[in-house]
Order: structure tokens, then sequence, then C-alpha cells
């Protein structure tokens, strides 16, 4: 399945008044990783939307191993672990300096349409993102 690897710098804003990555920004990291793994796999999301396809969050949950702190450059690295009819999952791992593991994580993402009905995911998507 495809892989990719996107580079994120802590900002202040995310950070609480230990100087320590707040936990639900991890998330936002993930996103950024799925978001930039799909736009390297050629899928953009804006023009899947345009078509009346949308993707929504069932599931996510996320393990920390360590803390991140502002400043720090971070390296999400994205995969996709599952390729359905009409769902997408992706795994994440977040490294800080030196590689060191700080979480990890998947979420479950639904395909549907502007009524918020289940629909199939475009073959375009799903062939671009089951390519090795």
């Amino acid at each position: 399945m495809v892989e990719h690897t996107v580079t994120v710098r802590v900002r202040y804003g995310e950070t609480d008044q230990m100087g320590v990555v707040y936990h639900p920004n991890y998330l936002l990291y993930f996103e950024t990783g799925r978001t930039e793994l799909m736009r390297s796999a050629g899928v953009v999301y804006s023009e899947m939307e345009k078509s009346g396809v949308f993707l929504v969050v069932t599931e996510a949950s996320c393990t920390y191993r360590a803390a991140a702190r502002y400043d720090e450059e971070l390296r999400v690295v994205t995969r996709v672990d599952h390729v359905g009819k009409a769902s997408l999952g992706f795994a994440y791992r977040v490294h800080g300096p030196g590689g060191v593991l700080l979480a990890e994580g998947r979420t479950v993402l639904a395909s549907v349409d502007t009524a918020k009905s289940p629909v199939r995911l475009p073959k375009t998507v799903t062939d671009l993102l089951q390519k090795s």
C-alpha cells in the first residue's frame, strides 16, 4: 500500500503551559499526513468533493509514546492500510528528533455523498491508493 512522509514543525499554539504538544493536535498531524499522502498519490481531495464524494472520519485512535515540544520538527509517516468499496483506513507514526517514536495511530474514513449516505469510492481513487 501507499506510504508517505511529511514534516511538520510544532507551533507554539499547539503546546500546553509546559511546552508539550497538547494531545488532540496529533489528530491534526494525522490529517496533514493523510491529505499529503493522498495528494502525492494523485488524489486531490478538493476535486473529489466537487464531484460530490466526501470522506468522514468514523474511527480515530492514537497511542502516545513520548512528548513532542515546541519548535521541534516532526516526521509524520502515513500509510494506507485498507481500501474498501466505501471506506479507507490509514495508519500513522509520528517521529521526533533522532527518530524517536512519539505517537502512532489509525483512522478509518467513510465515503459519503452530499446527503451523508454511503457511496462507493471513485475507481480512480481506489486504484491510486492501492498501488504499491
